[in-house]
């Protein structure tokens, strides 16, 4: 079994102990935000963990008189003076998953040092290099994933930024919400995995992801699955924002993932009928509690039921499942290694201001 196949199923197993950690460390969290009562939040991230940090940007930034920005580390360590009014009053909250990419590093560490913020840090390595400079540390070491590409560490990742949420607003919903997608998660990854391996099967070559909201960030994170994994280039797009130019490249050879929101119908629909026109491959992943949605999603190849008892922000732990495991699959169709993909490191140091290896973090 690869690495990453192994990583991709058993993160259910992760999930449960990630849930677990972060209610140990709710009162804290909480006594945490107490301390620093501002209400602007720097969310930052390299890679994997800054299209996590654009979903947290959206999830927080939705809440009553708050400010979310998300921020890649290398942007702020080329261009610090430029975010100087962000960094103001806000408090940072770092995102990776070694806690050693120089861009996250030396930022923490210049913010630390000019503006004297609170910086919460959330990694998966205990002992790492962001830690110095940070107030309070979350580490879940038991999410790091060995091989390359990030699949089980993002899942976790995106649950301890959402439960983060939760107990910020007091949302006991929403943890309940996550609490039922993680339960569900283990039968879910084993009920649709057959479905997805067939999907991989099929004769495409290139990956859309359309999500909206808090999904799209997570939805950029999956089309960068299939690009690091299966070596195959993956895009991401908001769903109706497609139409604005790139859906002209969507063809019969392109996988087209489409997160459906339940509330909504015609808009949606309409956009998946325009979707089969193309005679590309389509998948849509909704929330639903109707048992199967797929007689109304016309042109449907596979339609992945999430069922009615997650929120929206929830649903990102069974959506981004879909993008990783036919990833995974479709590097077994091309006869790849999702391990070792060519050209690609866990993380990235930098040497005198350059770069020495492309990296996932």
């Amino acid at each position: 079994m690869y690495l990453t196949e192994k990583e991709i199923m058993s993160q259910h197993l992760a999930l449960k102990k990630t849930r677990e950690y972060m209610n140990g460390q709710r009162q804290e969290l909480q006594a945490f935000f107490g301390r620093y009562p501002q209400h602007r939040f720097v969310f930052l991230g390299c890679g994997s963990s800054f299209m996590l940090a654009k979903s947290a940007q959206c999830m927080f930034g939705a809440c009553a008189d708050t400010s979310a920005y998300a921020l890649a580390g290398g942007d702020y360590l080329v261009h610090p003076d430029y975010y100087k009014e962000m960094m103001q009053d806000s408090i940072l909250v770092t995102v990776s998953r070694s806690g050693q990419t120089s861009e996250i590093v030396r930022s923490a560490a210049h913010i630390k040092e000019r503006y004297g913020i609170p910086i919460l840090s959330i990694s998966m390595k205990d002992q790492n290099d962001i830690m110095p400079y940070s107030h309070m540390d979350l580490t879940m070491d038991w999410c790091y994933d060995q091989s390359v590409c990030q699949t089980r560490t993002v899942t976790n990742l995106y649950l301890a930024l959402a439960m983060l949420l939760g107990f910020y607003r007091g949302d006991d919903q929403l943890l309940a919400d996550l609490a039922a997608a993680v339960d569900a998660n283990e039968e879910y990854t084993r009920r649709y995995r057959p479905v997805l391996k067939e999907i991989a099967a099929k004769n495409w070559d290139h990956a859309v992801v359309l999500a909206d909201g808090p999904l799209n960030g997570l939805g950029e994170e999956g089309a960068l699955a299939f690009t690091e994994i299966a070596m195959v280039p993956g895009q991401c797009f908001h769903l109706l924002d497609y139409r604005h130019g790139p859906m002209v490249l969507n063809g019969e050879h392109t996988l087209t993932v489409v997160f459906v929101q339940p509330k909504e119908g015609t808009l949606q629909a309409d956009l998946i009928r325009d979707l089969q026109q193309r005679g590309g491959t389509l998948v849509t992943v909704s929330a639903s509690e109707e048992p199967d949605r797929k007689e109304e999603l016309p042109g449907v190849d596979a339609n992945v039921e999430i069922g009615g008892y997650t929120g929206w922000i929830a649903s990102g732990i069974s959506f981004i499942f879909v993008c990783q495991i036919l990833a995974f699959e479709k590097a077994m169709a091309l006869g790849q290694n999702p391990d070792k993909p060519k050209g690609l490191d866990a993380f990235i140091t930098l040497n005198g201001g350059n770069e020495e290896t492309a990296g996932t973090e």
